[in-house]
């Protein structure tokens, strides 16, 4: 399509001399900025409406899956106005500028059978598989004295044994791999059903879910990984997983991990379950049981409990009735830039259509460095007039 999509954000793109400045590591690159009104024609009576500007190039990117955030060689402002009796350009004002890193939610995908794997490893095969190396790499217990802090060290000895997470000391895990090819940065840890079929004709369906923790429960409808600071040992991008066939949540036989699972508010508005990590007899809360482990970033599935490990027959398991859906998400990193025009400031235009009396119409902004090289170019999805009374404050943001 070649007009500017319909959006609130004003988002610029780099040009490829910004962007070589970028990775050469310029700071405070971007010093000043200036309007254009290429688009206009003030002889017509009608400024361009939400979707009618030409846009400033494509998205499509080499790199499969990737939008571009450039545009191409040599573009400029055609016609600017001026900020003041003689220049085109203004400041950017001291302190305008911050970096902001936001998070895309991707669609929800479901991948079966042998788009997945399924490796067994045994812990004790120290002589024999190198897949025990990641153990490790899980933050699994790998030693006795490891072993000893889930079978009998309690919680308030530094131990898990009366916790949900008594169960990690296994001897035998099931890791269940997600190919990096279909998830962002890292899996949404409240967003996973896996699902398995066992030697005995059973499934069993797990879930992520996040600790029931003191505060507001909508803070965990916008959280993609677990942020308890009683679990940081499995640190950075996990979450934890768990089976109503294993113990449903509290232990309460009306109770289901499924429920929420998939909706947009999850926990605040449609009843998903939050694990209790130790038993509150004050409050009713039984300690929940964990049957293994989700790690985000990896894109990997841990199971830890046995009774699942064993009666998943992983020889057969990767084109037999198995699944696992997921959500994702992708950082975006992002400059941010407020660029005010004040009243009495571009109010004239190097337009040739443009005379005495018009009224401005914006449609392009571009940003500069303290030489007067252009380093990012955007437009807005309208015209955008400004009288000479009026200000105007433009928010440009440039993916990095």
């Amino acid at each position: 399509m070649g007009f500017k999509s319909i959006g609130t954000q004003l988002t610029a793109k780099f040009t490829p001399k910004g962007r070589e400045r970028l990775i050469i590591g310029s700071s405070n690159l971007i010093t000043k900025f200036s309007l254009g009104d290429s688009d206009a024609n003030y002889y017509a009576s009608l400024p361009l409406g939400l979707g009618e500007i030409p846009t400033l190039g494509g998205d499509l990117s080499s790199t499969s899956g990737v939008s571009t955030n450039s545009v191409t060689l040599n573009v400029k402002l055609n016609n600017k106005l001026y900020a003041n009796a003689s220049s085109f350009f203004k400041n950017v004002e001291a302190g305008s500028s911050r970096i902001v890193t936001t998070f895309d939610e991707l669609p929800s995908v479901m991948i079966t059978g042998s788009a997945m794997t399924f490796t067994n490893i045994i812990k004790s095969a120290t002589t024999t598989d190198s897949f025990v190396n990641l153990i490790q790499s899980f933050k699994l217990p790998v030693t006795s004295s490891n072993d000893f802090k889930y079978t009998t060290t309690p919680f308030n000895k530094g131990g898990w044994s009366d916790t949900a997470l008594s169960g990690f000391a296994s001897s035998t895990i099931l890791a269940v791999g997600i190919p990096e090819a279909i998830y962002g940065d890292m899996l949404d840890g409240k967003e996973i059903s896996l699902s398995l079929s066992g030697m005995t004709g059973g499934t069993y369906t797990i879930y992520g879910t996040f600790q029931n923790k003191q505060g507001n429960v909508a803070v965990d409808d916008n959280a993609y990984t677990e942020s308890s600071s009683q679990t940081t040992a499995f640190e950075p991008n996990y979450s934890f997983l768990f089976c109503d066939n294993i113990k449903r949540p509290n232990g309460n036989p009306a109770k289901s991990w499924a429920t929420g699972f998939g909706t947009l508010k999850p926990f605040s508005g449609n009843g998903k379950m939050r694990y209790n990590l130790t038993t509150n007899n004050a409050l009713g809360l039984s300690a929940d049981t964990a049957v293994g482990i989700a790690y985000l970033d990896k894109g990997f599935l841990v199971i830890t409990d046995p009774t699942i490990v064993e009666d998943v027959n992983t020889t057969y398991s990767a084109t037999t009735g198995n699944s696992v859906t997921f959500g994702s998400v992708s950082s975006v990193v992002n400059q941010e830039f407020t660029c005010i025009a004040p009243r009495g400031e571009f109010v004239r235009s190097n337009n040739p259509t443009y005379s005495d009396g018009d009224t401005p119409r914006i449609s392009e902004i571009g940003l500069y460095d303290s030489n007067g090289t252009l380093i990012a170019y955007g437009k807005t999805d309208q015209h955008i007039t400004k009288t000479a009374n009026e200000l105007k404050v433009f928010a440009v943001r440039i993916n990095i």
